[in-house]
């Protein structure tokens, strides 16, 4: 595969889960969803090569950029977002939020285990699942669990995962409403590639 016709898989992958995703996360979405491996370093000089190609004076509809942290603007390379996203998908506060982790498990459930085969990406898949799913309440899980027949577990999950993102969303975005106004009005190219340590 070429590196447009990488790049431009990898601005799928992207919006497939349509949120800040670590280099490893993505890797394993393109595996999933794509069929392609590529490694971690490969989608960082990706993104580095986007930046120096937005520097250069290429034009392109979108480009890889860093997330931008909440506070102040600067570029945080250790999560990958795409410059055409709303700013409040871009930005991150050093780590996800609880919220944004929350997204993150339903990304990952809806991508579904059934018609796959076995691969160390699935494994990935499977353990970041079970990772993120520290921030579902047990007691939420047990009554969902008590008022089904034949309960799936990923899909009360998945429930759960919705409803608690919904409220942590709503108390984020008044508490945001500042920060990204001032993310919004940050010159390019720092609105894209964010401000430099």
């Amino acid at each position: 595969m070429d590196s447009g016709d990488l790049r431009e898989t990898v601005l799928s992958g992207l919006n497939r889960v349509y949120g800040p995703m670590m280099a490893d996360d993505l890797r394993m979405v393109l595996a999933l969803e794509h069929g392609v491996d590529v490694e971690e370093k490969t989608l960082t000089s990706l993104a580095a090569a986007d930046r120096a190609d937005f520097a250069g004076g290429v034009e392109r509809p979108v480009w890889i950029c860093p997330a931008l942290e909440y506070r102040d603007g600067e570029a945080s390379d250790e999560f990958l977002t795409r410059s055409d996203w709303p700013m409040p998908a871009r930005v991150v506060r050093e780590v996800l939020s609880e919220s944004q982790e929350l997204w993150l498990l339903k990304q990952f459930l809806s991508m579904g285990f059934t018609t796959r085969p076995p691969s160390p990406h699935l494994d990935r898949l499977r353990e970041r699942i079970q990772d993120l799913s520290v921030h579902l309440p047990p007691e939420r899980i047990a009554e969902k669990k008590a008022d089904r027949d034949h309960p799936d577990d990923l899909e009360i999950w998945w429930e759960i995962a919705e409803d608690r993102h919904a409220e942590l969303r709503r108390h984020e975005r008044i508490a945001e409403i500042g920060a990204i106004g001032a993310l919004e009005a940050l010159p390019l190219p720092e609105r894209y590639f964010g401000r430099q340590k």
